[in-house]
């Protein structure tokens, strides 16, 4: 996949550490001199420095061609407008790191695939162990109303070798990983044994999930 990030921070650094490890193809954007040169050091992906609002720079990096987008730097304004321009590009996955947590339905009402607070995804982690352990949960959004997690497809599962578009359900699937690997998720997308889905739902609709499954 090629993925762009924009803030080589502590989360945006490390996640490109991250990403670069599992062969994916990684554009960072850092504002900072020093940050983006110690990046460019010490990573095998593309470090640009510069500031991402600025349209030419996310050109130069080519975010016409990523499969995904990350906005982790830690001023909201900034990660909302680089989401829009995200957006304008049609990238598919669209993910934003929000700092202050009352900011979280501007970016929700984007339409991005995530809005990300740092320190309540650290405290869900932690909490999801005891109260879903068979999910693996990403975010609640939606102001706590709705939850997005993983969730793989088994042999047993009743959407095995079904489209997309023929569910009848409560869940929206934002995401399909087969084999590593991206897919965007249409109406005649089949959905196969081994998949990891990203499914959105509202959070009454959890206890549900199951069945399907």
């Amino acid at each position: 996949m090629r993925i762009m990030i924009v803030g080589g921070g502590s989360v945006g650094g490390r996640l490109a550490e991250i990403l670069v490890k599992e062969k994916n193809e990684v554009v960072v954007i850092e504002k900072e001199e020093k940050i983006a040169e110690a990046l460019g050091e010490r990573l095998d992906a593309l470090v640009l420095y510069g500031d991402a609002t600025d349209r030419k720079i996310l050109k130069d990096g080519n975010i016409e061609k990523c499969d995904a987008f990350f906005a982790l730097t830690a001023d909201d304004k900034t990660n909302l407008m680089v989401c829009e321009v995200a957006k304008s590009f049609k990238v598919p996955v669209i993910v934003a790191r929000v700092n202050d947590i009352s900011n979280e339905p501007i970016f929700m009402e984007l339409g991005i695939t995530a809005a990300i607070n740092t320190t309540t995804a650290a405290v869900l982690a932690f909490k999801k162990v005891i109260d879903e352990p068979e999910k693996h949960l990403i975010n609640y959004v939606a102001g706590g109303k709705a939850v997005v997690f993983e969730r793989a497809v088994q042999k047993k599962s009743k959407i095995v070798d079904k489209k997309i578009g023929s569910l009848k359900n409560r869940f929206v699937i934002s995401g399909v990983y087969r084999n590593g690997e991206y897919i965007k998720p249409e109406p005649e997308t089949k959905i196969m044994e081994g998949d990891i889905l990203i499914i959105c739902t509202p959070l009454e609709e959890v206890k549900n999930i199951d069945s399907w499954f």
